[in-house]
């Protein structure tokens, strides 16, 4: 770590616990579980009917109008109409949560300088743009319409979000879009740090942003047999023996890193330092971890020697935990071999996973650990199985106050990220 350290001033956060981050965070510290039946559209003929849905009915001016409070602070560089009327789930949460995070840190004028960089999943069309495509119970797809255009599959293009993020905020830096499956998040948080030591900016704003509450989706990861097939709200137990999938989670998380001098000459308040972080690849299965957890392993220890710390000086592992029987057990091996008893959560049984954005949201929770002393629950956890020999925190949230905590998110294609926190000075 060079004489430049990153840390976080501002958090912003949308989740089946409602909108903004307060919500998420009390949530959490009551030990509940926000997952629950889908209500956005029926979902009675799906092979899976719960997720952690944000309770809102629509994503569009009048929700975004319902919390223009949140953007009260932004000033004049963007307005509603330039968010215009957006059907994309995670374009809305991704604008108010960056809107909040702004709010949080007190950013002005200076920081609009800065640089976004944003995970975001790779979902770009929906169920109804396919419509025209329908003939007979056939879907009946043209090379034109693979190739863009007028086609389906760029409706919402990827870069949609940070788009209208940028517009809304008046940033004028650069932007990088992460497209790391469920690691994207945690990259991105990472990606915005790496910057800010090398002295490359000053300010960023990262996060992730998804949704995949849809028809399109819900139907796409049931193919996968990825979430749990029970209807009900305890369907995600991770590290449970009892696990048998996960649950389909939406929102968003953002948050404004800055170099810590400047932020402190500024008036602005650090909420945890990015201590640490690293990446690996699997390099093994698509949709399958490293039975051995080799790759998380590696993933880990680096985040910890970057961090300049050894693994007795973390106090709580923030595992990436989808409840799934594969992910699982390897995730717990790694943790076992390099850090022990340390308490262990996830957060996936209380808001689900939220794919893209499920590394950005776990490090929102993770703040907990040093405002409010608590280390977030396991929802649903009861039964502890030996293939996850780790020290599992249960529904309830463990009070406890410590230094430095890790985050792990590991997505399809064997990308893996782990992000180290540390509590600020």
């Amino acid at each position: 770590m060079g004489a430049r350290r990153a840390v976080i001033t501002g958090v912003g956060a949308v989740s089946a616990f409602g909108v903004g981050y307060e919500a998420l965070a009390n949530g959490l510290a009551a030990g509940r579980s926000a997952v629950g039946p889908i209500r956005s559209f029926d979902a009675r003929t799906f092979p899976t009917r719960v997720a952690g849905e944000v309770p809102i009915e629509k994503t569009d001016a009048v929700f975004l109008e319902k919390h223009r409070g949140v953007l009260l602070h932004v000033g004049e560089a963007g307005t509603w109409e330039d968010a215009g009327l957006l059907r994309d789930r995670k374009v809305c949460f991704g604008v108010v949560a960056a809107a909040e995070a702004w709010r949080h840190a007190r950013c002005g004028t200076a920081e609009r300088k800065g640089t976004l960089s944003i995970g975001l999943g790779l979902e770009q069309a929906f169920l109804e743009d396919l419509a025209e495509q329908l003939h007979e119970g056939e879907l009946r797809v043209g090379a034109g319409d693979l190739a863009g255009g007028e086609g389906v599959r760029f409706r919402s293009r990827v870069d949609l979000t940070a788009e209208k993020i940028r517009a809304v905020v008046g940033l004028s830096g650069r932007v990088a879009v992460h497209a790391s499956a469920c690691a994207a998040g945690g990259m991105a948080v990472a990606h915005a740090a790496s910057l800010i030591e090398r002295g490359a900016v000053d300010v960023v704003l990262c996060g992730a942003a998804d949704s995949m509450v849809n028809p399109l989706g819900i139907g796409g990861m049931s193919r996968l047999g990825a979430p749990s097939p029970r209807a009900e709200a305890s369907a995600c137990r991770p590290f449970d023996r009892r696990r048998d999938g996960l649950v389909v989670g939406e929102g968003a998380a953002m948050f404004v890193v800055e170099e810590e001098s400047r932020a402190r000459a500024r008036g602005a308040e650090p909420l945890a330092a990015i201590a640490g972080y690293a990446t690996t690849q699997d390099a093994y299965r698509a949709t399958a971890p490293r039975p051995d957890g080799s790759r998380a392993l590696a993933t880990m220890e680096r985040a910890v020697r970057h961090a300049n710390l050894t693994a007795a000086d973390i106090g709580y592992v923030n595992a990436h935990g989808t409840g799934t029987p594969l992910n699982d057990a390897a995730e717990a091996k790694a943790i076992r071999a390099l850090f022990g008893d340390v308490p262990t959560s996830s957060i996936k049984g209380a808001v689900g996973h939220l794919m893209a954005a499920a590394g950005a949201i776990e490090l929102a929770a993770c703040l907990l650990a040093f405002t409010r002393d608590l280390l977030p629950g396991t929802a649903h956890f009861e039964e502890p199985d030996p293939e996850c020999p780790i020290n599992v925190i249960g529904p309830r949230p463990l009070g406890k106050r410590v230094d430095y905590v890790l985050s792990n998110s590991f997505g399809f294609g064997g990308q893996n990220v782990s992000v180290v926190l540390g509590r600020p000075r």
